[in-house]
């Protein structure tokens, strides 16, 4: 055999090995995922969903457990499910997108917008709605029943609970006047903005918002006990996804497909560290997302976004055991090759 034949016969093998190799280990990591996710299941630790993405790839994508409270109906992948605090992105980045088109500043007082606010609206700039730094009070949850009740609340708010810019405190009614913001600027109810200029543009055709036990293909929460959740929305504006949809919205936000590197940086920036920002916790370096962030509970459902450079993690639950960052440790150690921790069954109450 000739030098030209012996390389070539070399190099096949060696691209053969590596190949070979990387099958394996991928193949060896699928099966670690199924092992974590169905003891965890059968430990009752883990009842709803789960993406994970290696590489730019969708590696794993499953449904465990129940859609609802009565154990009949099998979850599947279409199933959508309420992600918690991680829907107010969806107002931090409409308020970057009118940013953008010049409808907008962040150092804007609020007064601007919603006039019909008290006076104390004149010092809270829209910056501090989406650091939460405003010094609005909390909302008054056993007292609001929808929209007009919170703005009644707000207008009766004689002061502060502190200067804006001077303290932090996560309140949903930050939340509330984004999505008020959006709609007076828009002339759009917050519902409707969302699912044609947000979910619409970024290709997410299942996306819900405020969806009630009535829809199809939407998981219903229950508890330990198996006591299903009666949804009611406080203050309106929660969009649920299903995995494909929430895998296409983190892709979105990776992509600066709806705001660009800048602004996506800004909702990064916490008032200080450790501090929630529109998109949770994040960071952007050269015009790349390097981390994104955010987790969410509303009901018994529970939600995890986990994406970098190098990985997606997204959990949704409908059954809430407050186990998803232990569960995200896990699926990193296996994506990285390392020993992990089974997930523990929950402690009975």
């Amino acid at each position: 055999m000739n030098d030209i034949k012996k390389n070539s016969v070399l190099l096949l093998t060696i691209l053969l090995t590596i190949c070979s190799n990387g099958y394996g280990q991928s193949l060896q990591k699928v099966t670690n995922l199924d092992s974590l996710f169905l003891k965890a299941q059968q430990s009752k630790a883990f009842n709803g969903n789960v993406l994970i993405s290696q590489n730019g790839k969708v590696i794993y994508e499953k449904a465990f457990g129940q859609a609802d409270a009565s154990g009949i109906i099998p979850l599947n992948k279409k199933y959508r499910f309420h992600i918690g605090s991680i829907a107010k992105e969806f107002n931090a980045v409409g308020i970057m997108m009118l940013k953008e088109q010049g409808k907008l500043k962040l150092d804007d007082s609020i007064s601007k917008f919603l006039p019909e606010l008290p006076s104390w609206a004149n010092k809270i700039k829209i910056i501090h709605l989406l650091q939460y730094t405003s010094g609005l009070p909390q909302i008054k949850w056993n007292e609001v029943n929808q929209d007009s009740d919170n703005m009644a609340e707000l207008k009766k708010t004689v002061s502060l609970d502190f200067e804006p810019g001077t303290k932090y405190d996560y309140n949903n009614n930050n939340v509330f006047l984004q999505r008020r913001i959006i709609e007076k600027i828009t002339g759009m109810s917050f519902d409707s903005f969302v699912i044609k200029k947000i979910l619409q543009p970024a290709g997410i055709k299942n996306g819900l918002v405020d969806p009630d036990e009535k829809v199809k293909l939407f998981a219903k929460s229950f508890n330990n006990k198996g006591k299903q959740d009666i949804i009611k929305y406080n203050i309106s504006g929660w969009t649920a996804l299903n995995l494909e949809d929430f895998y296409k919205w983190s892709e979105a936000i990776n992509s600066f497909k709806l705001i660009n590197a800048a602004s996506t940086q800004e909702l990064c920036n916490p008032f200080s560290t450790g501090n929630q920002t529109g998109l949770g916790a994040g960071s952007v370096q050269q015009g790349k997302v390097l981390s994104h962030i955010h987790d969410g509970a509303a009901f018994n459902y529970q939600a995890l976004l986990l994406s970098n450079p190098d990985f997606t993690i997204i959990l949704m639950s409908n059954n809430k055991q407050n186990n998803l960052e232990a569960i995200s440790d896990a699926v990193k150690a296996i994506l990285e090759g390392r020993s992990y921790q089974q997930i523990e069954a929950p402690v009975k109450s």
